[in-house]
């Protein structure tokens, strides 16, 4: 059966999964931080400036939504900590920052930029403002008033360098200025916005060029399928890919293109190749994600976190365990009293974690978070397992570990598919396939295609 032929991306309009939560609580904080911080330090600007970065990135990898709660949730904080000032600078560095990274995961330049950082910042913005002036006459005096204030000292100073006809002619100036309120205001904030999104977007693309290059865009998760598929059995492998492409929105060019290739029951196979070369991209569509172009065979439902279906593994541990404690996060997710305290015992001492049932997940460190993400994973006894980059933060003591018990996984008849850099990880596969610019450069037995990949992962 087609996984193409129902998949689609609704699930992109569902609501936020855990991973999304995370980093949105993460970087909004760190944008709150530093927009903070710029009230107290000497430069401030430049943390301002700094602080568009957080939510470039956070928009530029994840759904629209995501920067919206972030931005949400820390506005509100904001507000606690500093009152409507700092509400309101954090609002526009969230506008702004949101604006560069949509522009960039869209691949438009400095007018794409600037148009969508009017339409997020400036437009709302200019609105707000003379809203409020009008409806807060008292404020709005005080403001002008101080306004006026500000610009005394700079006139006399131009007074006494013997420039007194200019002096009555910025005067004049700045009074039609703030008797006509209503228009300097607005066109005020707008060379302010454009500006501001100029040199965000300066600051910023640097970093999200590094992303881009360090970590692959999370790919789109397969959503449930539909009533047709609901008595169709769960068997994820085999699984073939016939000319699978794929484009993430608003991409210019595609994350894989091409890709011909099956995956067998009971395999262990290694996914190599440079950064962005389309590893994370390959294992999700293995995984579920419909692909873009090309179709995906295989004999029913692909089951994502069905006992007996498809299971996965990422990079960050902290993303994907849920349980306060290590039992609960083994159960989660599962039905009552489908798994045991002596099945959770043995699954634990599987990864290596055995005694820990009844620890606290926040006292675990990072390669023993990693370890329990797989174990909870291995609970629901899946016939295929893809680990994306599991072993990518541990040491190598770490790494081996994990590698152990993925290939004790697939002693018990799970099928791996696992994405490392590693040379040594990818040593250990029944099959590796060499990525390179989105297409399959090699696929064969380790020594083979690590040949051609010059010794390297």
């Amino acid at each position: 059966m087609r996984d193409a032929a129902w998949m689609d991306e609704r699930r992109r309009r569902g609501p936020l999964d855990a991973a999304e939560l995370a980093e949105a609580a993460v970087l909004g904080d760190l944008a709150l931080v530093l927009v903070v911080a710029a009230i107290f330090l000497p430069y401030g600007t430049i943390l301002l400036l700094a602080a568009t970065i957080p939510y470039a990135a956070l928009v530029s990898r994840r759904r629209f939504r995501t920067a919206v709660v972030a931005g949400a949730a820390t506005g509100l904080l904001a507000f606690v900590i500093g009152g409507v000032s700092v509400a309101i600078n954090l609002g526009g560095i969230a506008g702004v920052g949101t604006a560069v990274g949509i522009a960039y995961r869209r691949g438009w330049k400095r007018i794409g930029t600037v148009a969508t950082a009017l339409a997020l910042v400036w437009v709302p913005g200019a609105v707000a403002t003379v809203a409020g002036f009008l409806i807060f006459t008292q404020s709005r005096e005080l403001t002008l008033k101080q306004a006026k204030i500000a610009t005394q000292g700079p006139l006399n100073f131009l007074g006494r360098v013997g420039l007194a006809s200019a002096v009555r002619s910025v005067e004049h100036s700045i009074q039609w200025g703030l008797d006509h309120w209503y228009l300097t205001v607005p066109l005020g904030e707008l060379g302010v916005v454009i500006v501001a999104a100029l040199v965000a977007r300066a600051v910023a693309l640097p970093a999200l060029l590094r992303l881009d290059a360090t970590f692959t865009r999370e790919a789109l998760q397969a959503p449930a399928a539909p009533a047709e598929w609901s008595d169709a059995p769960v068997k994820p492998v085999p699984v073939t890919l016939r000319g699978v492409g794929f484009r993430y929105p608003g991409a210019s060019v595609d994350a894989l293109a091409g890709v011909d290739l099956t995956v067998e029951p009971g395999t262990f196979v290694v996914i190599v190749g440079n950064n962005g070369s389309g590893k994370s991209t390959l294992s999700s569509i293995i995984a579920g994600l419909p692909p873009t172009t090309g179709e995906v065979l295989r004999d029913g439902n692909v089951g994502v976190g069905q006992i007996g279906g498809t299971a996965r593994v990422f990079q960050r541990p902290e993303s994907q365990v849920l349980g306060a404690r290590v039992a609960d996060d083994v159960r989660w997710g599962l039905p009552r009293n489908a798994i045991t305290d002596h099945d959770i015992d043995e699954f634990l001492e599987r990864v290596g974690l055995g005694g820990f049932a009844l620890r606290d997940t926040e006292t675990l460190s990072g390669g023993e978070l990693q370890r329990l993400a797989i174990a909870s994973a291995l609970a629901r006894k899946p016939a295929l397992l893809v680990s994306d980059e599991s072993t990518a933060m541990l040491d190598p003591d770490g790494r081996r570990t994990v590698v152990d018990v993925l290939l004790a996984a697939r002693e018990q008849g799970t099928t791996v598919v696992h994405v490392t850099h590693e040379p040594d990880e990818a040593a250990r596969a029944d099959l590796v396939v060499l990525l390179d610019a989105g297409q399959v450069r090699a696929v064969g037995k380790p020594d083979d295609v690590l040949a051609v990949r010059g010794g390297g992962a």
